[in-house]
């Protein structure tokens, strides 16, 4: 195991054991950033095709520090735990481990990285469940990483640092100023290929609607190699927005993948970037002007001022309607923006779920009460998509016009829904 945090490190080993399946559990929390003052971020290599390590960053300024003994020094203390299943749907825990470090404040980093190895042997998949607890705030954040040693192709047989931050790089969003340095588990190669997409997705449409949503084209427009160093490491600058899908073979589709929106991501820092998620509570009119308009800031505040009536009241409906938009951002990104996507779009405008449940294909998401015949029932299925297995689509259905109408009128009438 490395470590990068100093302190004491404490392991717990389990073998077979069980519990409830995942699959019957209310994980709403996911969605709820509330639900904990930590918000770990995740990445998993395969070292090789038994081993598998799993990386850990953590921002400091999310712990709860105090003082240590007689040194007078500010510390922290976490633990970082994972159990190991085959899928949502089993009971089985395969394998477990703990691990307790001690971070010294003193140490003025922004971001702590652990890592963690496990057993995951080819060709098989499996489900991680990741937890990070505060042992002096007494809190935790719970995640889960799916594990794919399905083929030798898969994104987790690459390792991605990016060289700008001298760490291991977390996050599959790129902005153009980053320098990534990647490379494949696989040895004796001496190139990959990249191919670029360019990214002019639509809004999702209505939950009700019977359209034929766009299909997305797996046709890249750019096809070119990257030639790696003795080292076998590529490094790449991926300025131009759009999808770099990184291949070691074009006859699979499995590779790395990394998308380039824009460089604030997934913050909205401009008029442009609002306007785009207002598509959901605007007519056809309204839109189509804003996006004309040549004022378009002046004209997303007058449109806010005219539905809430006054400033004040504009800015906490605008406070909580972007925050939404910036979390469906944060939560839901796929192949494209996670506002744009149908998660995102039922998150920003009906809010966080009550209750969520999730296996191996689908996601299904419950406003109010569980077996209340007038809460909301919405159904997301993962399709398979070369580029993310973060594409959910939702079953949509005419039964949602009505409760559709109903939270748009709400935010039309500068009510929070």
């Amino acid at each position: 195991m490395r470590i990068v945090a100093t302190g004491l490190i404490l392991f717990t080993m389990a073998g077979c054991t069980t519990t409830s399946k995942l699959s019957n559990q209310n994980l709403s929390y996911l969605y709820y950033k509330g639900s904990s003052i930590m918000h770990p971020e995740y990445r998993v290599y395969h070292v090789s095709d038994s081993v598998s390590r799993l990386y850990c960053s953590i921002n400091t300024d999310e712990f709860l520090y105090s003082k240590d003994g007689d040194n007078q020094k500010f510390t922290a203390a976490y633990m970082i735990s994972y159990k190991l299943f085959s899928s949502f749907e089993s009971k089985e825990v395969i394998d477990s481990t703990s691990a307790t470090f001690v971070y010294d404040k003193s140490d003025g980093r922004k971001q702590i990285i652990n890592s963690i190895d496990f057993k995951a042997q080819s060709p098989n998949s499996y489900l991680l469940e990741v937890s990070a607890f505060d042992i002096k705030r007494k809190q935790s954040a719970k995640m889960f990483v799916n594990i794919d040693k399905g083929s030798k192709y898969t994104k987790q047989f690459f390792k991605v640092d990016s060289k700008i931050k001298k760490q291991t790089n977390f996050n599959p969003v790129v902005h153009g100023r980053d320098v990534l340095a990647i490379k494949p588990a696989m040895k004796d190669i001496s190139k990959m290929y990249v191919k670029y997409y360019d990214i002019n997705f639509p809004v999702s449409l209505p939950p009700f609607s019977v359209q034929e949503p766009k299909k997305v084209k797996y046709w890249p427009d750019t096809l070119y190699q990257v030639i790696l160093n003795e080292e076998g490491i590529v490094e790449s600058t991926m300025d131009k927005k759009g999808i770099y899908h990184f291949q070691i073979d074009t006859i699979t589709r499995e590779g790395l993948t990394f998308f380039h929106y824009y460089n604030d991501f997934p913050k909205l820092t401009s008029a442009d970037q609002m306007i785009g998620p207002l598509r959901y509570i605007t007519t056809k009119q309204e839109f189509t002007e804003m996006m004309t308009t040549n004022d378009k800031k002046t004209a997303v505040d007058n449109f806010w001022l005219n539905i809430t009536g006054n400033p004040d009241r504009g800015k906490k409906v605008i406070k909580k309607f972007y925050a939404r938009v910036q979390d469906a951002n944060q939560y839901f990104t796929s192949y494209l923006e996670g506002w744009k996507s149908d998660r995102g779009m039922i998150y920003i405008v009906y809010g966080a779920p009550d209750v969520v449940y999730k296996n191996s294909f689908s996601e299904n998401w419950i406003y109010g009460e569980e077996g209340n015949l007038v809460s909301l029932n919405f159904a997301f299925v993962n399709v398979l998509n070369p580029l993310t297995d973060k594409d959910f689509k939702l079953d949509r259905s005419p039964i949602y016009k009505n409760s559709w109408y109903l939270a748009v009128d709400a935010w039309r009438q500068g009510i929070v829904y």
